[in-house]
């Protein structure tokens, strides 16, 4: 009783009047009901919106990024795989074809729209990709695989040549070894290979494609220290 007098805000004589009318208490006590019952639907209420802005935060942040030479996303904690299939590019020895280096999937589905063009050779051209390296269970030949994972703790994810470790608050995805065509091939892109790769099961046969050859360091306009000349660069993926 005395804790409903407090709540209601009555002082003694208040209190006096109300201990001798049970009816009137019974009407205050209705009343306290009533206005906490609107108390709980407003914080009912207020939970929902805040349940529906942090899916909404949930589902509109993250970050993409694609793991060369693994058919697994790395096991950190956020990060989910979108698709795995098969690391492709232009002919290491062809003039055209598009320059970047894609991951194509294993179910692909068919162009349905028909288009011509003006001659029978008027194409560019995708082929599979191989790594002209040793490393662990990959063979020189051996086909590459590839990843597509997304972060979902990240709006940000990069690449860094020459490095192990991520900046300070960020957080690392994998480290890796750095790719690219051979140097009197057509160029390339520099790619960060998982540095423990995966190959594609059936695939080690030497049917060139897109070739994956470690990058060592020319010194002279690239500075020595800190670099070393003819090293190997390892390579570093983080996000944040």
């Amino acid at each position: 009783l005395l804790s409903v007098w407090s709540s209601l805000g009555l002082d003694r004589t208040d209190r006096l009047l109300i201990s001798s009318d049970p009816q009137a208490l019974q009407v205050q006590i209705n009343n306290l009901i009533q206005e906490l019952g609107k108390t709980n639907q407003e914080v009912s209420y207020l939970k929902s919106q805040l349940s529906s802005q942090h899916h909404q935060i949930s589902s509109c942040a993250g970050s993409t990024f694609t793991v060369w030479g693994k058919q697994s996303c790395p096991k950190v904690n956020g990060t989910e795989l979108v698709y795995n299939g098969f690391t492709s590019g232009s002919q290491y020895n062809e003039k055209g074809n598009g320059v970047n280096t894609l991951c194509l999937p294993h179910d692909p589905e068919n162009l349905l729209t028909t288009i011509s063009v003006s001659t029978g050779n008027d194409y560019a051209h995708l082929y599979g990709a191989e790594y002209q390296l040793n490393i662990g269970r990959v063979r020189i030949d051996d086909n590459v695989p590839c990843a597509v994972c997304r972060t979902t703790m990240a709006s940000s994810t990069i690449m860094i040549p020459g490095k192990r470790s991520c900046p300070i608050h960020w957080q690392k995805q994998y480290t890796g070894i750095l790719t690219a065509n051979w140097y009197d091939y057509q160029e390339s892109e520099y790619l960060c290979i998982d540095n423990d790769p995966d190959y594609v099961e059936g695939s080690r046969r030497n049917e060139n494609g897109r070739l994956f050859y470690p990058v060592k360091t020319v010194c002279g306009s690239l500075p020595c220290p800190p670099y070393e000349n003819g090293n190997l660069l390892s390579c570093v993926v983080c996000s944040k």
